[in-house]
């Protein structure tokens, strides 16, 4: 192959993958998640008021997920005064079970944000898996991701949040 051809080829691949990161963003950005009052707000929305978010995939019927919740939340406030960082429990459930969203939060006493992937469309562009599993996002791209709960390891999640995100003055 010529010179030349190597080059356009080169040339081109790059602005394939330019291209299709960008659209693997765009697709990111529009996913709509249902608020714990109800309306709608985008993905998108969300990261751009914060580029280090905190997601963590639950659902109110996996025990590991809801102890992982209640582990973050006993620490969620001194969390938020050492990072600036978003935290958002994204509930998967679908039909009945995204029922129990609302009194899942006001009965453990969350202090966070809590939506519902009504659609599952985080969780398939997260490519995230069964419940409880947690993911640090930063600027959209998942650079750390955890699955499973146990004691403590909630611990080792907010020591990689923390290596991402500003310490608030």
């Amino acid at each position: 192959m010529s010179r030349i051809k190597k080059i356009f080829l080169f040339h081109g691949l790059l602005l394939l993958g330019s291209f299709l990161s960008a659209q693997a963003q765009t697709s990111l950005d529009s996913i709509q998640l249902k608020t714990l009052r109800g309306p709608l707000i985008s993905y998108g929305e969300v990261a751009r008021k914060n580029p280090v978010i905190l997601v963590c995939f639950y659902s109110v019927n996996s025990d590991p997920s809801i102890d992982e919740l209640n582990a973050i939340n006993k620490q969620y406030e001194k969390w938020k005064q050492l990072a600036s960082f978003k935290l958002m429990a994204v509930c998967v459930d679908q039909g009945n079970l995204l029922n129990r969203m609302r009194p899942t939060y006001n009965m453990n006493g969350w202090t966070f944000d809590v939506y519902a992937d009504i659609n599952g469309d985080l969780q398939k562009a997260l490519s995230s898996n069964a419940p409880p599993q947690s993911m640090v996002l930063q600027n959209g791209q998942v650079v750390y991701q955890q699955a499973g709960f146990q004691a403590g390891t909630e611990d080792y999640l907010f020591a990689q949040v923390q290596k991402l995100a500003p310490l608030k003055k």
